[in-house]
């Protein structure tokens, strides 16, 4: 904490000036304070250091988002470890970890500038991180009682695993902006041989972390740096990042066709606009009208005059997991790329004074068969709930409302059909009013047939405006019922299935084949639309796919998108995926076309990974759902394992994700070869998400497997993982045991470079628990591996052993 103390220079309780306000995009000048206390070594570390924050927040008076944020999010960080005082030294420890990054993106922006789009990013990732630690506290406090909150071992944990993080954050942050100095790999020589002159019992008897730190030397990893910022300019497309974004261009327009829902739309409007906190669900059937009401919602006058522009849809139909769902969300809040998109989302959404967030077709993530996948997204909703001044409203299939929130209308989520009359108004803005009494009469037994679905209404009514009058319609109405009743479908959900089925029996007719059907089973495979490049490579594989398009459309079958993309609506979907599977021929073309895409992404961050990024970026959810397909239907084969390794390597490096691997690993049990790769794989995803135990249970069982395959180089691999994996948790005994014995593998196999990785780690080990000796000798040996390879690495060489930031590769 002193370290920012002094960055700030207060004395007396007065903040001095540091940043230049002409570098710093508005940061105003410090304005005296004298009213704080005196800052001296009687005050508590939360007295201090709530000194410090006030002194901070006098620096960042007016200025530009996200620096202003920083003190308010560290004040209410305090308010809540002032509850946890039964770990007072665990909490202290986590304060002076905060302190130190606060100090070092200060110290960046007095070099730099504050108008850095990077480092603003940092800012960002800084305040969802000390927010994560706030909520999952309010979490805790609010599961036990107050007493028990005091004594609880979650404490404990959570502090300890959220240090670590800090501690790897603040890492991350210092090699980034440190690489700017420019040092070299020969100018630290200098720094280790002042180190090496100063004996054991000196640095013994160094300061401790609240002393100044000064760097001897730091030295420029220029692969990490230049691979680092074009990942970032590759996630967001042209490395150009928007703090404050309008986000009406994003929003689906309002329903064009809208009947029979007033009484549900104006009961939901009033709650809205006169109540915080709103948490609704829009629950029934597929077909009801679910999105459609909640899109009326997004649009209604009243809820733009109180909401304004803080109105956000998001989507879930064609996402795999939360992470993608959360990454989604926090790029339609303009927050940067990060490695939590779930904390980064909510942050954004807690500088908001008042929001509106639609989630549509929850279902996808909550039925999931994954009853992890299904927890994580039930926790990001609860975490959703309790953000203050966000009205929340699910659209989702079933009457069962997600557990653990408090639904305002929980009483009336469900659903019910509209009535005739809306259901008539409906047909007649579609297709006309029928002129004939029969017609009419007709008309209403057809209505009432398909229970005035909404859906259902709308796919007849289209039919009806290709010359089918409503005596037809209800003729080939209860031919279908018929069978789909002897199938033993639902009732409701087989009135949507009829009216489907029906559509695709006159669009076979009408084409005298079945190419739109099969158009139709495509673009169901793929969730995030038929997009038009890939539509151009199927030109081929139909006799006229640009009729078949066109038919489809007029059946209200298919939409088009923004992107002239063809998607569509849940209930289609799910419809032909179930009883519309696609030729072997289409099958074949669509895996051609996909692996292609995948073989096509990168496969390690490097100078080509953005423009390679941008082949796979477009089409990442549909290659995702697309393979899943595959893993699910056909035995596995090196050109399927080629294509899920591709794809995950991607998102390995953009938000890590272990859907794809998970899934493949299932399908692997007679393929001891490819299970093991799959696994190590998997292991190194879970370990960039900090899922050290899960990431643990991969490797050791990829070691199993190894061993019995006698790859002693795989073996090994194994080892460092486990290394990296027990040193993140704080076991450093148990990594330093795999990392060494990792190492002799690698020396003995003649593998210099892998072996100077694991000495790299043990030195990062040795460094930290303050043994220097050790460490300056694994890190030269490292250093003197790297230079002879060609390859640069950083080490952070420090005359204090208790602050020594690993080396990073």
């Amino acid at each position: 904490m002193q370290a920012l103390v002094e960055m700030l220079e207060i004395e007396n309780g007065i903040a001095g000036l540091v940043l230049d306000p002409a570098r710093c995009l508005g940061l105003s000048e410090a304005k005296p304070t004298s009213d704080l206390p005196k800052l001296s070594t009687s005050l508590s570390v939360y007295e201090g250091f709530k000194v410090v924050v006030q002194g901070l927040a006098n620096m960042t008076d007016g200025a530009p988002w996200p620096w202003k944020a920083i003190p308010q999010t560290v004040l209410q960080f305090v308010s809540m470890t002032e509850r946890a005082l039964s770990q007072p030294q665990k909490v202290q420890d986590l304060t002076d970890k905060i302190s130190s990054r606060i100090a070092l993106l200060l110290d960046v922006c007095r070099r730099k500038g504050c108008s850095n789009e990077e480092l603003d990013a940092y800012v960002e990732s800084f305040i969802a991180d000390v927010q994560r630690v706030i909520i999952r506290l309010r979490i805790i406090e609010r599961v036990h009682s107050a007493k028990a909150f005091l004594l609880t071992d979650h404490i404990d944990e959570l502090i300890t695993g959220e240090a670590t993080k800090m501690e790897n954050a603040l890492h991350e942050l210092q090699v980034r902006f440190a690489v700017h100095t420019a040092y070299t790999v020969e100018s630290v020589a200098a720094g280790v041989a002042v180190i090496q002159s100063v004996t054991n019992k000196t640095l013994a008897m160094t300061t401790t972390i609240a002393s100044t730190v000064e760097s001897t030397a730091v030295t420029v990893d220029a692969t990490h740096v230049m691979v680092t910022e074009m990942h970032a300019k590759a996630v967001r497309g042209d490395g150009k990042q928007t703090a404050h974004i309008t986000n009406r261009a994003r929003l689906p327009a309002r329903p064009s066709c809208f009947k029979g829902r007033m009484i549900q739309l104006s009961a939901l409007v009033k709650l809205v606009c006169e109540s915080l906190n709103v948490r609704v669900a829009i629950m029934g059937p597929g077909g009801m009208g679910k999105t459609s009401l909640a899109k009326a919602i997004l649009h209604d006058k009243e809820v733009v005059n109180v909401v304004q522009d803080n109105r956000f849809f998001l989507s879930v139909e064609d996402v795999i997991d939360i992470e993608s769902a959360a990454r989604r969300l926090a790029e339609q809040l303009g927050v940067g790329e990060t490695s939590d998109p779930q904390s980064a989302a909510i942050s954004a959404l807690q500088a908001l004074t008042r929001s509106l967030l639609v989630i549509d077709n929850l279902e996808t993530l909550w039925f999931s068969n994954n009853a992890a996948a299904q927890k994580d997204t039930e926790r990001f909703l609860q975490r959703l709930a309790d953000v203050p001044f966000l009205t929340l409203i699910v659209t989702s299939r079933g009457s069962v409302t997600p557990s653990g929130i408090e639904w305002t209308n929980d009483q009336s989520a469900e659903l019910e059909a509209i009535s005739l009359d809306a259901a008539r108004e409906t047909y007649e803005q579609i297709a006309g009013r029928p002129s004939l009494e029969t017609e009419l009469a007709a008309l209403d037994q057809l209505l009432t047939g398909v229970d005035c679905m909404p859906l259902a209404v709308t796919l007849l009514a289209q039919l009806a405006r290709q010359k089918n009058s409503p005596s037809q319609l209800l003729q080939r109405w209860h031919h279908s019922k018929t069978t789909f009743i002897r199938a033993g479908g639902d009732h409701r959900d087989s009135s949507v299935n009829v009216s489907i089925q029906i559509s695709l029996d006159l669009l076979s007719a009408m084409t005298g084949g079945t190419e739109g059907g099969q158009l139709l089973s495509i673009c169901a495979h793929l969730p995030d639309g038929l997009r038009l490049s890939v539509f151009a490579q199927l030109v081929t594989y139909f006799s006229d796919i640009h009729a078949a398009r066109d038919l489809l459309v007029t059946f209200a079958l298919v939409s088009v998108g923004s992107n002239d993309e063809l998607r569509m609506l849940s209930p289609v979907r799910h419809f032909v995926l179930n009883r519309l599977p696609m030729t072997a021929g289409h099958l074949a073309a669509l895996r051609k076309i996909y692996f292609a895409i995948a073989a096509s992404g990168p496969l390690r961050l490097d100078e080509k990974f953005s423009q390679l990024a941008k082949n796979v970026a477009p089409e990442y959810n549909n290659l995702t759902s697309f393979l899943l397909h595959l893993i699910g239907t056909e035995e596995p084969s090196q050109e399927l394992y080629d294509a899920v390794y591709r794809v995950s390597e991607y998102s390995y490096y953009t938000i890590p994700s272990p859907t794809l691997r998970e899934a493949f690993r299932l399908r692997l049990a007679t393929h001891p070869a490819w299970l093991a790769g799959c696994l190590i794989d998997l292991g190194r995803t879970r370990l960039k998400r900090s899922e050290y135990s899960l990431a643990m249970d991969n490797f050791q069982a990829a070691r199993k497997l190894y061993a019995t395959l006698d790859n002693k180089t795989s073996e090994a691999q194994c080892r460092r993982f486990l290394g990296q994996c027990l040193r993140m948790q704080g076991l450093s005994e148990d990594a330093e045991r795999e990392l060494h014995a990792a190492r002799v593998t690698f020396v003995e196999l003649g593998r210099e470079v892998d072996a100077a990785k694991c000495a790299r780690e043990l030195g990062n080990i040795y460094r930290m628990r303050g043994e220097n000796e050790q460490a300056i000798y694994h890190l030269t040996s490292a250093r003197d591996t790297f230079k002879g390879h060609g390859k640069r690495m950083t080490i952070c060489l420090q005359q204090n052993p208790n602050f020594n930031p690993p080396c990073q590769s």
